[in-house]
């Protein structure tokens, strides 16, 4: 049975392709890469869209924070980002977007928070070519490499 995630949750990597999730259940996980992540903690995020939110291709691992609280600020900074993202989009006239519905705007605010900040894009992948963002952080003065599609 899978969990209810919320569009971002803070897991544990615990050892290669095995983490342990917001609600301590020991999970497996893939990556679009098929390499497996540093162990630590991770701020994990799915598309919009996606309703069956598992550890596969899907996700997007940003990390590794040695300490959760540091995992917790960048989820507390993703929240933000997503409700401007998602604040602008809402003050779009319905008059100079008649089709796009409430989930197209969703869907094009989760895209807009993974290519927020300036991110730069590079493609790669696991049997396919996944792509890594960049995120400069200004609080932490380092760069969070994400994997995601």
């Amino acid at each position: 049975m899978d969990a209810d995630y919320d569009i971002f949750e803070i897991v544990a990597v615990i050892r290669d392709f095995w983490l342990v999730d917001a609600e301590s259940y020991q999970r497996s996980y893939c990556t679009n890469h098929g390499q497996p992540l540093a162990p630590g903690y991770y701020v994990v995020n799915w598309p919009e869209h996606v309703r069956a939110r598992r550890f596969n291709e899907q996700a997007s691992f940003h990390g590794p924070f040695k300490l959760r609280e540091e995992a917790q600020v960048v989820l507390n900074w993703m929240h933000k980002k997503r409700e401007s993202i998602l604040t602008v989009a809402s003050e779009i006239s319905p008059v100079t977007v008649p089709i796009a519905s409430r989930m197209e705007v969703k869907k094009a605010a989760s895209q807009g928070l993974r290519l927020a900040e300036g991110a730069k894009a590079k493609q790669t992948v696991c049997g396919r070519k996944p792509w890594i963002v960049e995120f400069p952080l200004a609080d932490y003065r380092k760069t969070v490499k994400v994997a995601g599609r």
